[in-house]
């Protein structure tokens, strides 16, 4: 299993994981692609079995692949799987202390405020972070949330998201901040995300922390 795939699985979990043919299948009722995807573990692995594990569940069959899985990568192609999400990793090592407004409520539980944001099955985002030791930031008047998931010496940012009615306004680069300084002050020496690689506003964002690519994976989809 690539490193970068296991630590995102150990810090986005999913409900259900099962090893079997090669792979490690995981679900979590089918919300987001990260925790409901196939991950190689065995490089001849059968696209067939990803397609299989899904469909019995009712999920639509998707797989991660990351750098050296190109002979799988060309497989699960030929089965009829397409390019969804090219995701790029970027780590922010050594994390240090930044400069924070002190602003976000930061609490190791999502308030009602948290919860608000986000897509329509945010409470099973919240299913997932609860298998987590995390902190989850709300800025103020529930202009956005964040989330930092501890592991270690590393924090996971994830699950950023800012009100419609609040971009623009700072309000991401203020949850960052303080996120970013909470777990250092919880003992993180570093910091890493997952962001879409088309998703220039939010590379902008992270960029400007210091956070650089460390790595890089795309979704294969069946239609």
């Amino acid at each position: 299993m690539h490193e970068w795939a296991a630590r995102v699985a150990r810090d986005w979990p999913a409900f259900e994981v099962v090893e079997r043919g090669g792979w490690r299948f995981g679900t979590a009722e089918g919300v987001t692609k990260r925790a409901n995807s196939a991950v190689l573990l065995a490089p001849g692995a059968d696209p067939a079995e990803v397609t299989a594990f899904y469909r019995e569940r009712g999920l639509t069959p998707c797989a991660q692949v990351w750098p050296g899985q190109e002979e799988a990568d060309a497989r699960l192609e030929r089965h009829g799987y397409a390019v969804v999400e090219p995701t790029l990793v970027l780590a922010r090592e050594p994390l240090g202390r930044p400069r924070a407004p002190g602003t976000t409520a930061v609490a190791a539980a999502p308030g009602a405020d948290w919860l608000a944001h986000g897509p329509a099955r945010v409470d099973v985002v919240a299913r997932i972070l609860g298998g987590t030791t995390a902190l989850y930031g709300t800025a103020p008047g529930g202009a956005g949330r964040g989330c930092a998931v501890l592991s270690g010496r590393s924090a996971a940012v994830c699950a950023m998201v800012t009100a419609p009615g609040a971009r623009r306004r700072g309000v991401a680069s203020g949850i960052l901040a303080d996120l970013l300084a909470a777990a250092h002050d919880k003992g993180a020496t570093d910091a890493y995300l997952c962001v879409v690689t088309e998703n220039t506003a939010a590379r902008r964002l992270y960029e400007g922390f210091g956070f650089t690519e460390v790595s890089a994976y795309h979704n294969r989809v069946l239609a």
